[in-house]
């Protein structure tokens, strides 16, 4: 896949994760209660303020962590404009999902000082194993950073490099 088809799909990536944050605040005030339960017992969405980093790390660190989703995203494309052409399919997917995953949080950081969370999973009675409160872009950088390292796994050892750039 080339540079472009990489910009696009964290083009999508950024649009879903905007457009569902969009949704849940402008009709997270007409739920019927604290939370719209999907799956009883464990799925529903909440709305959530999160100031911190993604799953909750790092509370209060919203400058920080705007500073480092703009280096990440600047990282991946600084990366596929000096890698060599065409890159793997599972390479391209896995720099596109948290390219768009960095940029719809630093998106919210940056306008809102906060990032809208609202995908909540948990088990057991009274939600007592409950996964930290996420969303799209949070899946996103996660599954992202899953396929990079799947891919690398694959790599010969010999061959892994950091970075391919043209010669």
């Amino acid at each position: 896949m080339n540079r472009w088809a990489v910009y696009s799909l964290a083009l999508l990536v950024l649009l879903a994760d905007q457009a569902s944050k969009a949704w849940v605040v402008g009709t997270y005030l007409r739920w019927p209660e604290d939370d719209l339960v999907l799956i009883p017992g464990f799925f529903s969405l909440s709305y959530n303020v999160n100031t911190g980093g993604a799953f909750g790390i790092l509370p209060q660190g919203t400058l920080l962590l705007a500073l480092a989703a703009a280096v990440a995203a600047a990282a991946i494309v600084l990366y596929t404009i000096r890698a060599r052409m065409p890159l793997p399919r599972l390479l391209a997917v896995a720099l596109a999902l948290p390219l768009g995953g960095a940029v719809g949080n630093l998106l919210d950081r940056v306008h809102l000082h906060h990032v809208v969370d609202f995908l909540a999973l948990y088990a057991g009675p009274e939600r007592r194993w409950q996964f930290p409160i996420f969303n799209v872009a949070d899946s996103a950088i996660c599954v992202g950073v899953g396929l990079l390292a799947l891919y690398y796994s694959r790599q010969p050892s010999a061959s892994v490099k950091p970075l391919a750039v043209k010669e």
